[in-house]
């Protein structure tokens, strides 16, 4: 499949904004995967993951001509369905990622540097907290920049930063006593 870069994120916008769904097509193809990976940490089910993704990629079309306005698609997207996601589980207790549905991430696919087993850095996200874990996987996984990162949690750009740095301190610690260094 042949990768959509920024450019045509615009493009894709403007068809959609003139109605055209092949567009929202296109951009479901491109970012609905990582989205849904990404709800896996928000959500209790798959169903439950699904059904926000959809409302996501819904919210661009009820934006109607207003959705060439999206400067950056994939933190649009992430943050809409963060956003729908928390009011889905907002009372709910929070759940561990391993009581989850079993595809929380794709770790089989081990990120950009191919350095850890997926069974490793699952157990080893287990152990962070929610607000770091969820950094490390934007930044790591969804190769997002910590500006993006800060406007998909609504948190500051030092935020993000930090909990990306105590989450990498916390993983070193864990995998590096997981593999005996």
């Amino acid at each position: 499949m042949r990768t959509v870069g920024p450019e045509e994120d615009c493009c894709l916008l403007s068809a959609l904004g003139r109605g055209d769904m092949s567009a929202l097509d296109a951009l479901y193809d491109k970012y609905g995967a990582l989205i849904y990976q990404f709800l896996i940490l928000h959500t209790r089910t798959r169903e439950d993951a699904e059904d926000v993704l959809q409302e996501a990629f819904l919210s661009l079309i009820e934006r109607g001509r207003g959705v060439t306005s999206i400067r950056n698609v994939k933190a649009y997207l992430l943050k809409v369905a963060l956003n729908k996601a928390s009011h889905l589980h907002r009372r709910a207790a929070p759940v561990s990622l391993s009581e989850r549905d079993a595809d929380l991430v794709d770790l089989d696919d081990p990120g950009p540097e191919g350095v850890f087993r997926s069974v490793d850095v699952r157990d080893a996200l287990e152990q962070l907290p929610l607000a770091q874990c969820e950094v490390i996987i934007l930044k790591v996984w969804h190769e997002l920049t910590f500006a993006e990162i800060a406007e998909v949690l609504d948190v500051s750009i030092n935020t993000a930063a930090s909990r990306y740095r105590y989450g990498l301190e916390k993983l070193q610690q864990t995998l590096g006593g997981a593999n005996g260094k």
